[in-house]
């Protein structure tokens, strides 16, 4: 993954417990198998460093979306990267940029 080269990916049990809620929805069901699932999830959990949620943050208007920003504060992320409308209304966050996938890989 091109992230890999530049930057650490971050996580925490509650991000990947959404993560694979997410990918098991049926509207994923539809393109993806349990095992492209499986995949998926290995590769964006592969050599991420993992973080324990200490801080509650509620200042995104989704509620479900604050432990990203928990996430980003608890890493110390230099950014966040996401395409959920509500987190990027928030672009920057604390002095975090929160960018769309796409503009994130412009960067490189």
């Amino acid at each position: 993954m091109r992230v890999r080269e530049h930057d650490r990916v971050a996580m925490s049990g509650v991000v990947t417990a959404e993560i694979r809620d997410v990918l098991a929805r049926p509207k994923f069901a539809l393109a993806l198998t349990q095992s492209d699932q499986a995949n998926i999830a290995a590769l964006l959990f592969a050599d991420a460093r993992w973080f324990a949620l200490m801080i509650r943050i509620t200042d995104c208007r989704d509620a479900n979306d604050n432990k990203y920003l928990e996430l980003a504060l608890g890493a110390n992320a230099s950014v966040l990267i996401s395409s959920d409308k509500d987190l990027l209304s928030l672009h920057p966050w604390r002095g975090v940029p929160i960018l769309l996938p796409s503009n994130y890989l412009m960067l490189f």
